[in-house]
C-alpha cells in the first residue's frame, strides 16, 4: 500500500542520517532499555466472582501501606460486594512482629502461624491459597476478587449465613448455619472457621488514627467455647467439625458469648465464618468452599420478628387459672418474594425442660419482600403449677425453606405470681424493751418469692398480744403508709404503742402480707418480741410536758391543790394513787377530788428577800409499785401578787410562742381582798432568769412573753423565771419551755468535689463519710447513693465507697442522695472533667505549641533538628521520637529517640550516603504533665528530602562547581592545567604542549571504522526499502486510517521510535542485582528471613535480599 511505500522510504532516509551523524561525534554504548514494570489493571470495583470470595488480611498499627491502601482497598470491595466478599484482619502492633497474640496468633488456633506469616505488611491471602504482599492503591486486590480469590471450584454450590440475638444480660447467642444447593454431593468433615471481630477496629487504631474492619477479637471453638487474649473459655480444642446435607441447613450455635470482647457493644460485633476442607496451625492451602459475616443477609429469609407472652387480665405474672395471650409475628427480611409451599407452618409449644408441647399452630401464607404476618392464641394455666420464683416457657417455631435457618425459632416467658413470704421483724433500736407511755419501732420486710411484686405492690400486717395470752391486738400498731429507704434498705414500719392500761411482762408479735393479687402469705410467730415495763407513779417536773407547774398557796391558809399535772402514773389514773407524807406541812389525800391538802406556816425567802418554793416529800403508790418525790410549793404572803401554775409551753425548733401573762396574775390587798383588773394589768412583770440560757431569748412586753429559739437546732428544755410586782411585794414562777425536735435532713458537702479532675481511663475513690454529716442522726445511720449519668461509671466497691472512672473525656455529672432513718432526703450534685489525651499542635505557619527546625534536607545528607515547645504546661516526662521513611518502598527503615526539648539531634539514616529519594522524616511528642495527664501531638510532624541544588550555567551536565570551563559546552576537564580543555588538548597530561592539528588525525582515525559501519546501514536501510516496495507494488491503494496506522501499527516506525505497543518490546533478561531501592519492583512489602536479612517480597512474588552496601539481589 502507499502508506508502507513512504513509510519505508522515510525510514531509509532516517537510517542514513542516523549514520550521518557518527562522522560528527564519536559512537557512544547505549544501556538495554528496562521492561516495564508489570502491575494488576485498576478496576473502579471488583467484579462478582459469582460466589463468595474469602480474605485473610495481615495488617500493623504502624504499617502506612496498610491505612493508606490496604485498609481502603478492602473496605471498598466489601462496599462493592456487601453478599460476595468476605475478609478478617489479623492485626498486630508492628509489622515487624505480624505474629503477636493481638492478630489472633493464640492457641488453639494460631491464624497467623497458619498462613506460616511472622513479619511484613500489608499480605492477603486469597482462598487460603493466594498471598498477595504490599499494597500500593485502593484498587490493588480488586482483580485477585474478580477471578474468584483462589475459592473451591464448586463454592457457589454452598451458602451460609449468621444470626446474632443479644440476650439483654451483656451476652449474644450466634448461630451459624451452613447447607449445600448443588446437584452433586457436598464435601464431608468440613471445618467450621468462625471468629468475632469488631466490624469497626476500635481496639486497634492505626498510627495515623484511622481505624480498619473486621478485627480479630475471638476464636469460636468446640464444645460452645471460645478463646480470647483473656484466655479460653468451656475447653475449646479447636474449630468444630461438621457435615452437611444437601438442601438443609446445618446450624451451630456458641452461647452465652460475652458482648464486651468487642470495643463498641452490639451494634459493631462481627461474626465471620467459612468452611474449610481442614485446618493447620502451621501450613495454609486449604479448599475454602464458602465464606459469611454477619453483615450478609440471604436472598430469602422468613424470621419471628416478634413474640409477646402477656396474662389476658393485665396482670404481670399468672397464677393457676389465668389466660395467658401469645402473639407472634413474622416478618420476610430477605430481599425476594418468599412463595409458600404445602406445609410451611407457625407453632407454638410449651416447653418444660427439653419437652414441648404443642399450644398451636398456623399456616404460613406467601410473604413479599419486608410483608408480615401475625398469629395469635391463648393458652390456660389452670393446670400449672405455680413456683415460687418460677416462670413458664414458650417456644415459637416456623418451618420455612429460606436461606436462614437461624432465626425460625423464638422463645418467651411469663412469671408466676407466687404468694409472698413474711421476714422475721427487727426491733428498730437496740432495746426491746418499751416504757410507760413509750412506742417501739420494727422494721417489716417480706420476700415476694416471684419476679412480679416488691414492696411497693405489698402490704403488712402486725398483730401483739402478750406471752400468755391468746387474743391478737391489731389496735396497738400502725403501720407506714409505703415503703421507707431505698433498695436493700427498704422496709415497712411498724411503731408498737401500748395503752397505759396494758399489763407488763413479754408480749409476742406475728406478721402477714398481701400482695397485688391478694395473695396472702402465713402468719410468722416471733414469741418474746418486746417487754412493756411496769410504769412507776411519779412527780412530775418542769421537764415533763404534763408538768402544770408550781403551786402557789397563801402563808397560814390552809389550800386544796390540785395534782393534776403534777403527781402522774402512765398506767393507773390519779385518782387511783395513794400519796402519803411525813412532812407537817402536808394535811391529806383526797383521791377522789385528786387534790393535797397543805398549810405553811411561813414564806421561805433567799438573801435578797425573794421568796423561795418549799417543797413536801411524798410516797405515791399505783398498787404494784411505790414511788418517792418532792412536790414544790409557792408559799405567798396574804397581799403579795399571785400566780397561777402557766402551763408547759411547747415549740419547735426554730420556732417562737408568744403568751399572755395577765390571765395567770392575781392580787389582793393588805386586807386580802381582790385588786381590780386595772390594778393587775398595772403589776410589773419581768424575766429574772433563763436556764439554760442559750437556746431561747425572751422578752415581756404589756404583760405578753414573747419566747423564740435562738436557732433551727437547740431542743430540750428551758426554764424560765418571771417574777410579778406590786408597790410593796413580789411573787416570782416558773414557765417551763419545751423545745420539740424536728428532724434535719442529712447534708453532702459538694464544695470540694465540684469541678473534680481525673484522667481518662483512671480509677478515683469516693468515701462518702468525707463528705456527709447530720445534727440529727449519727453518720452510721446516714444512707447515702451515689450515681452517674454514664451507666456503669459510679460503682459501689464498699458501704460507703464508690469508684468513679470514665472512659471517655467531658464533663460529666454525679448525682447524690442522702437519706436519714427517718426519710429525710436531700439530693446534690457536682460536675468532674475527664480529661483523655490532651493535643499538641505543630507550628506549621498558623499557630501551635511545638516548632521544629532542621540544618536541611538535601538527598545525601542526615539532618539534625531542634524541636521547641512554646506552651505553658510543665512537663514530668518526654517522648520525643523520629522515623525516616521512604514513601516509594512504603517503609520507615530508620528511627530513634531524640533527648527532649530545646537539644539537638541528629536523624542518622541506616544508609550511610543519607537521605535518599523519597525519604520523610516524621516526628512525634508524647509528654506527661505534673498532674499526670498525657499530650500528644495530633498528627506527626513530616519533611521530605529534596534534591541538592545543581548549577551548570554552560547545561553540558557538568556542575559548576566541578566544570573546569563552567561556561564552555564543549570542555569541563583540565588535567594539565594549561587552560585548554582536555578535548582540544593534543597533550592532555602536558601543559607546555597543545597543538590543535594533532585532534585531525586522531579523527580520521576514528573515519575508518565509522564509514565501515555507516555502509552497512546504507545497504540494509536501501535493501528493506526495495523490498517492501516490490511486495506491496500490485497491491490496490486502500483508504488509511492514519489516526491508527502510524506509528501503532507500523512496524518499522515503531522499532526507530521507541514503540509503546506490547509487540515491540522486546523480551529482557530480568536484572539478578541493583544498586539501591530505587531499582526495585513497585509496590512490595518488606521482611525478615529466618536468618534475619531483610528480604523484599515484589508484587510478581520475586524476592531481593539487602546487602550490606544497600544494593539488593535476586534470590
Amino acid at each position: 500500500m502507499l502508506y508502507r511505500k513512504v513509510t519505508s522510504t522515510a525510514l531509509t532516509f532516517l537510517m542514513v542520517t542516523m549514520a550521518m551523524t557518527l562522522l560528527v561525534s564519536p559512537l557512544e554504548i547505549q544501556e538495554s532499555p528496562l521492561p516495564l514494570a508489570e502491575e494488576p489493571a485498576v478496576l473502579n470495583a471488583p467484579s462478582d466472582p459469582g460466589h463468595t470470595v474469602f480474605a485473610q488480611y495481615l495488617t500493623s498499627d504502624n504499617c502506612p501501606y496498610c491505612y493508606n491502601y490496604g485498609s481502603p482497598a478492602l473496605k471498598q470491595a466489601k462496599n462493592s460486594l456487601p453478599d460476595k466478599f468476605v475478609y478478617i484482619s489479623y492485626h498486630s502492633a508492628s509489622y515487624g512482629n505480624t505474629a503477636d497474640a493481638e492478630s489472633g496468633n493464640i492457641a488453639p488456633i494460631y491464624g497467623v502461624n497458619h498462613l506460616q506469616e511472622t513479619s511484613g505488611a500489608p499480605k492477603v491471602v486469597f482462598g487460603d491459597k493466594q498471598k498477595q504482599s504490599g499494597c500500593g492503591s485502593n484498587t490493588c486486590y480488586d482483580s485477585y476478587i474478580s477471578s474468584g480469590g483462589q475459592m473451591h471450584s464448586t463454592a457457589a454450590d454452598y451458602g451460609m449465613t449468621i444470626s446474632q440475638i443479644d440476650n439483654g444480660d451483656g451476652t449474644a447467642d450466634i448461630s451459624v448455619a451452613a447447607t449445600y444447593v448443588g446437584s452433586g454431593t457436598p464435601a464431608s468433615n468440613l471445618i467450621l472457621y468462625a471468629a468475632v471481630t469488631e466490624e469497626v477496629c476500635n481496639s486497634h487504631g492505626y498510627n495515623d488514627g484511622s481505624k480498619g474492619g473486621n478485627c480479630w477479637e475471638a476464636w469460636l471453638l468446640n464444645n460452645n467455647g471460645y478463646a480470647s487474649n483473656s484466655g479460653t473459655v468451656n475447653g475449646g480444642t479447636g474449630f468444630n467439625t461438621i457435615s452437611i446435607t444437601a438442601n438443609q441447613w446445618t446450624t451451630t450455635t456458641w452461647t452465652n458469648v460475652p458482648i464486651n470482647l468487642v470495643n463498641g457493644g452490639m451494634s459493631n460485633l462481627n461474626t465471620v465464618a467459612a468452611l474449610y476442607s481442614t485446618w493447620s496451625t502451621n501450613s495454609y492451602n486449604a479448599n475454602v468452599y464458602a465464606a459469611t459475616d454477619s453483615t450478609m443477609q440471604p436472598a430469602i429469609d422468613v424470621k419471628i420478628d416478634t413474640m409477646t407472652v402477656e396474662n389476658n387480665a393485665g396482670f404481670d405474672g399468672i397464677i393457676a387459672g389465668d389466660e395467658v395471650g401469645i402473639d407472634v409475628s413474622i416478618r420476610n427480611i430477605g430481599v425476594d418474594i418468599y412463595s409458600a409451599n404445602n406445609g410451611e407452618s407457625i407453632s407454638i409449644y410449651k416447653v418444660d425442660g427439653v419437652q414441648e408441647t404443642l399450644v398451636d399452630t398456623m399456616s404460613i401464607q406467601s410473604l413479599g419482600v419486608g410483608a408480615s404476618q401475625s398469629f395469635s392464641t391463648t393458652w390456660d394455666s389452670s393446670s400449672e403449677t405455680i413456683e415460687d420464683n418460677g416462670l413458664t416457657r414458650f417456644r415459637a417455631r416456623i418451618t420455612v425453606q429460606d436461606g436462614n435457618g437461624a432465626n425460625n425459632v423464638m422463645g418467651g416467658t411469663i412469671d408466676h405470681d407466687a404468694a409472698p413470704t413474711a421476714v422475721m421483724p427487727v426491733a428498730n433500736g437496740v432495746s426491746t424493751t418499751i416504757s410507760r407511755g413509750g412506742s417501739l419501732d420494727f422494721d417489716l420486710t417480706a420476700i415476694p418469692n416471684d419476679a412480679v411484686d416488691d414492696l411497693d405492690s405489698m402490704t403488712p400486717v402486725m398483730e401483739v398480744k402478750h406471752s400468755t395470752s391468746q387474743e391478737w391486738e391489731s389496735s396497738w400498731v400502725s403501720v407506714s403508709s409505703g415503703p421507707v429507704g431505698e433498695g436493700s434498705n427498704a422496709r415497712f414500719i411498724a411503731s408498737v404503742t401500748p395503752p397505759v392500761v396494758a399489763g407488763s411482762g413479754d408480749y409476742d408479735i406475728r406478721t402477714s402480707w398481701t400482695d397485688s393479687r391478694n395473695q396472702v402469705s402465713n402468719w410468722l410467730l416471733t414469741e418474746d418480741a418486746f417487754s412493756l415495763l411496769n410504769g412507776l407513779p411519779t412527780v412530775l417536773t418542769s421537764g415533763s410536758s404534763q408538768f402544770s407547774g408550781v403551786p402557789i398557796v397563801k402563808v397560814g391558809v390552809q389550800d386544796s391543790i390540785s395534782m393534776s399535772g403534777i403527781i402522774s402514773d402512765a398506767e393507773t389514773p390519779l385518782n387511783q394513787l395513794t400519796v402519803t407524807s411525813n412532812s407537817p406541812n402536808f394535811i391529806a389525800w383526797d383521791a377522789s377530788a385528786m387534790e393535797m391538802d397543805v398549810l405553811f406556816d411561813s414564806v421561805d425567802r433567799d438573801a435578797q428577800g425573794n421568796i423561795r418554793d418549799q417543797g413536801i416529800q411524798v410516797t405515791i403508790g399505783d398498787g404494784e409499785d411505790t414511788n418517792t418525790g418532792t412536790v414544790f410549793f409557792t408559799v405567798i404572803p396574804n397581799g403579795a401578787p399571785t400566780w397561777s401554775s402557766i402551763p408547759a409551753q411547747t415549740i419547735d425548733e426554730g420556732g417562737s410562742v408568744a403568751v399572755s401573762l395577765t390571765q395567770y396574775l392575781s392580787d389582793t390587798d393588805d386586807s386580802g381582798v381582790t385588786v381590780s383588773n386595772t390594778e393587775i394589768r398595772a403589776l410589773g412583770v419581768h424575766v429574772v432568769s433563763i436556764d439554760p440560757a442559750d437556746r431561747i431569748s425572751a422578752e415581756i412586753v404589756d404583760q405578753t412573753i414573747n419566747i423564740a429559739t435562738v436557732d433551727s437546732d437547740v431542743t430540750g428544755t428551758v426554764l424560765i423565771t418571771l417574777r410579778s410586782s406590786d408597790a410593796t411585794q413580789s411573787t416570782d414562777t416558773t414557765l417551763a419551755v419545751i423545745i420539740r425536735a424536728l428532724n434535719d435532713a442529712p447534708v453532702f458537702d459538694v464544695t470540694n468535689l465540684n469541678g473534680l479532675r481525673i484522667k481518662a481511663g483512671e480509677t478515683y475513690t469516693l468515701n462518702v463519710a468525707d463528705y456527709v454529716s447530720d445534727v440529727d442522726d449519727n453518720q452510721d445511720d446516714i444512707f447515702t447513693t451515689v450515681t452517674g449519668a454514664e451507666p456503669g461509671s459510679v460503682v459501689p466497691v464498699a458501704i460507703g465507697v464508690y469508684e468513679m472512672q470514665w472512659a471517655e473525656s467531658g464533663m460529666q455529672v454525679v448525682q447524690v442522695r442522702v437519706s436519714d432513718p427517718s426519710g429525710a432526703i436531700n439530693q446534690y450534685q457536682f460536675t468532674v472533667e475527664v480529661i483523655g489525651d490532651l493535643p499538641m499542635i505543630w507550628d506549621e505557619g498558623q499557630g501551635g505549641d511545638l516548632q521544629a527546625v532542621y540544618d536541611g534536607m538535601e538527598y545525601g545528607t542526615h539532618p539534625t533538628y531542634i524541636v521547641s515547645y512554646t506552651g505553658s504546661v510543665n512537663f514530668e516526662e518526654v517522648a520525643l521520637t523520629w522515623q525516616i521513611c521512604n514513601s516509594i518502598v512504603g517503609t520507615c527503615h530508620s528511627q530513634g529517640q531524640a533527648p527532649g526539648f530545646d537539644q539537638s539531634f541528629l536523624l542518622q539514616s541506616v544508609y550511610t550516603e543519607g537521605l535518599r529519594t523519597g525519604d520523610e522524616v516524621k516526628l512525634d511528642v508524647i509528654a506527661s504533665d505534673v498532674d499526670g495527664f498525657e499530650h500528644k501531638t495530633t498528627k506527626s510532624y513530616s519533611v521530605f528530602a529534596v534534591e541538592k541544588i545543581v548549577i551548570d550555567s554552560d547545561g553540558d551536565g557538568v556542575s559548576d562547581s566541578e566544570d573546569a570551563f563552567p561556561n564552555d559546552p564543549a570542555e569541563s576537564i583540565d588535567t594539565d592545567g594549561d587552560g585548554v580543555g582536555d578535548n582540544t588538548d593534543a597533550f592532555p597530561n602536558d601543559e607546555t604542549k597543545f597543538e590543535a592539528d594533532s585532534q585531525a588525525s586522531g579523527m580520521n582515525s576514528l573515519l575508518l571504522p565509522g564509514a565501515l559501519v555507516i555502509a552497512i546501514f546504507l545497504f540494509g536501510a536501501l535493501g528493506l526499502g526495495i523490498i517492501t516496495v516490490m511486495r506491496n507494488r500490485s497491491t490496490d491503494p486502500e483508504a488509511v486510517d492514519w489516526s491508527t496506522a502510524v506509528p501503532s501499527t507500523d512496524t518499522v516506525a515503531n522499532s526507530m521510535y521507541g514503540g509503546a505497543d506490547a509487540i515491540f518490546q522486546q523480551p529482557m533478561a530480568a536484572a539478578t542485582h541493583v544498586a539501591d531501592y530505587t531499582g526495585l519492583p513497585g509496590g512490595g512489602s518488606y521482611t525478615q528471613d529466618a536468618a534475619g536479612s531483610t528480604i523484599y517480597v515484589a508484587l510478581d512474588q520475586s524476592q531481593w535480599r539487602m546487602n550490606a552496601d544497600g544494593s539488593f539481589t535476586r534470590v
